[in-house]
Parts: C-alpha cells; sequence; structure tokens
C-alpha cells in the first residue's frame, strides 16, 4: 500500500510538470505568432509606405519618395531584428516542445508503472487471502479427522 500511494504522489508531481511544460510551450506558442503578426504588418506597412512613394512621384513630390526611401530603411532594420527575434522564439517553442513531449511521456510511463505495482500489490493480496483461506480448509480438516478419530476411539 505504502508503494502505491508513494507513486500516486509522484504521478502528481509528474501530472504538474507535464502541465507547467503544456504552460509554457503555449507561451512559446504565443511569442512566436507575435513575432509572425508583427511581420506581417511591418510588411504590409512597407508595401502601403512604397505605394504612396510612387504615387508621391507620379504627382511630382519627391519629398514623400525621400520619406519613404527612409523608412524602407528602417523597415529593414526592423524587418531584421524581428527575423532575428523570429529565429530565437521558434527555437524556444521547439525546445519547449520536446520537453513537454518528454514530461508527458515520463508522466505516462509512471502512470504505468503505478498501474503495474498496483496489480502487483492485488495479486499479493489475493495469494495471501487464497493462503488463508487454506490454511483455514486445512486447519478444519484437521480438526475434524481428529474428531472423527477420537469418536472412533471411544467404546
Amino acid at each position: 500500500m505504502g508503494r502505491t500511494s508513494g507513486l500516486k504522489r509522484l504521478a502528481k508531481l509528474y501530472g504538474m510538470v507535464e502541465n507547467l511544460n503544456a504552460m509554457q510551450l503555449k507561451a512559446a506558442a504565443a511569442s512566436v505568432f507575435e513575432v509572425e503578426r508583427a511581420a506581417e504588418e511591418l510588411a504590409a506597412r512597407q508595401l502601403r509606405g512604397a505605394a504612396e512613394a510612387r504615387a508621391g512621384l507620379a504627382q511630382g513630390s519627391r519629398l514623400e519618395a525621400l520619406a519613404e526611401e527612409r523608412s524602407a530603411m528602417q523597415h529593414s532594420a526592423r524587418a531584421a531584428l524581428l527575423a532575428r527575434l523570429g529565429a530565437e522564439r521558434r527555437a524556444r517553442l521547439e525546445a519547449a516542445t520536446e520537453a513537454h513531449r518528454e514530461s508527458r511521456m515520463e508522466a505516462r510511463q509512471l502512470d504505468r508503472l503505478a498501474d503495474r505495482v498496483k496489480a502487483a500489490e492485488q495479486g499479493e493480496r489475493e495469494r495471501r487471502a487464497q493462503g488463508e483461506s487454506d490454511d483455514r480448509f486445512s486447519s478444519r480438516r484437521e480438526w475434524l479427522r481428529g474428531k472423527r478419530d477420537a469418536a472412533e476411539r471411544l467404546p
């Protein structure tokens, strides 16, 4: 009984670790999504800026084209930063995914071990109960035999 309760506590701990890893996985996935969304918004801004620069040049305004050129340089720097940040966050996501997978596997292994220990303890209890039953049966048979033998010896 002691081994089973200890394993249950350990299984509960492994479950808590698995939940923690699941939360870390969700946070890592959210951070990757955030970077991807920011990169998409930046690309959309770049396209809008380029269209505005072309429209300005078409109207004869060189000022908008120069402003867009400056903005494009800033956007490219931001895009490089987002690309680096995205790579870092994807690496964290992969690590979190692996940690979660491992913790799930360990928790399942511990559950199976607990089930095997529980089954072994149940088998031991059944074996003991059968042994006690056999002992009672043998004792009663010997008592009846002794009683019968004693009755046969009487005149």
